[in-house]
């Protein structure tokens, strides 16, 4: 009688290859070996339980009507993904902030910790404690939003979702998890995604698609640099093998607003519709003309005036 030959996962093979191969991979991709202290004119860092944070903070001292509205970035992204949108907000009263998920942006490259949720709302407590909030989640960035919604329903007057859907994925956990723990294999990681994933002309050609057009030279930087910090991808996994699958319960309590770029070739619109039908509380669900995934990057100021006009409706 034969044993039967037992095979590892396809994916563990292929992150066993690559951390045989990693040694020999160029390094012309190297990142920063410190995170800036002073990332942008208006960047914040504290340690939130634990976890030392970056946001972009704006009017923090508006009057205590106008709810703060918490800007969460999709994958990828970072504070950077919001630049416009502050700008807007702050030209028209509303205190915000724009929050890097780690180990994203700038925030401490760490797989351990409390996850995105708890973090975004320590961030908010410690900039406008008591305060009421308006929660914008792009991409990934949505289901952190429901998440919110689903932990703190009575501090939060709208969600947005902005070409994102509240479940991040469909399965718990990542079947490669414990090979993670083995530092050739982290090792290896970092550099195979230095080498292809932040080979310049890869990514600009990734984020074009994103877009809908070419980036230019400052786009493809701001999301770039702080992708390059050592430790990104490695804390990424562990991160995300953490992730429970599907949405939060309860997050339909608290009132939504959706807007959606009509040529999302990422997250094609049709993916939101199933998650609406039994919202009690929709308050609008639009598409921006000619906007890709990226609208808040490529259409500012279509983007812009649609969040506005939906802080400025009555109820909020």
């Amino acid at each position: 009688m034969h044993r039967p030959k037992i095979r590892p996962p396809r994916m563990i093979r292929l992150l066993l290859l690559i951390a045989l191969v990693a040694p020999g991979l160029p390094s012309s991709a190297a990142g920063e070996d410190v995170i800036p202290e002073h990332p942008f004119a208006d960047s914040r860092f504290e340690t939130i339980d634990g976890v030392r944070m970056h946001w972009r903070e704006r009017a923090p001292d508006a009057p205590e009507d106008r709810p703060l509205v918490v800007l969460i970035h999709g994958f990828g992204g970072s504070a950077f993904s919001w630049r416009y949108t502050l700008d807007a907000l702050e030209l028209a009263g509303y205190p915000a902030v724009a929050v890097d998920l780690p180990p994203f942006g700038y925030s401490e490259r760490t797989g351990e910790g409390p996850d995105w949720a708890q973090l975004v709302n320590g961030v908010a407590d410690h900039v406008a404690p008591g305060r009421d909030r308006v929660v914008v989640g792009h991409s990934m960035g949505a289901g952190v939003a429901a998440e919110l919604a689903a932990a703190t329903p009575g501090r939060i007057r709208l969600a947005v979702f902005a070409d994102g859907t509240p479940g991040l994925r469909e399965s718990d956990g990542l079947p490669f998890a414990r090979v993670l723990q083995a530092a050739p294999v982290r090792e290896a990681i970092e550099a195979w995604a230095r080498w292809q994933l932040l080979d310049e002309t890869y990514f600009r050609n990734s984020l074009a698609s994103a877009f809908g057009r070419e980036p230019t030279a400052e786009e493809v930087a701001g999301y770039r640099r702080p992708l390059m910090q050592p430790g990104t991808f490695t804390a990424l996994l562990a991160r995300l093998d953490r992730r429970s699958g599907g949405a939060p319960e309860g997050w339909q309590q608290v009132p939504l607003a959706v807007v959606w770029g009509e040529n999302d070739r990422w997250v094609p619109i049709d993916r939101i519709r199933p998650w609406l039908e039994d919202h009690p509380d929709l308050r609008a669900f639009d598409t921006l003309p000619g906007a890709a995934h990226n609208p808040m990057d490529t259409h500012p100021e279509a983007f812009n005036a649609w969040l506005l006009e939906q802080l400025e409706a009555g109820e909020i």
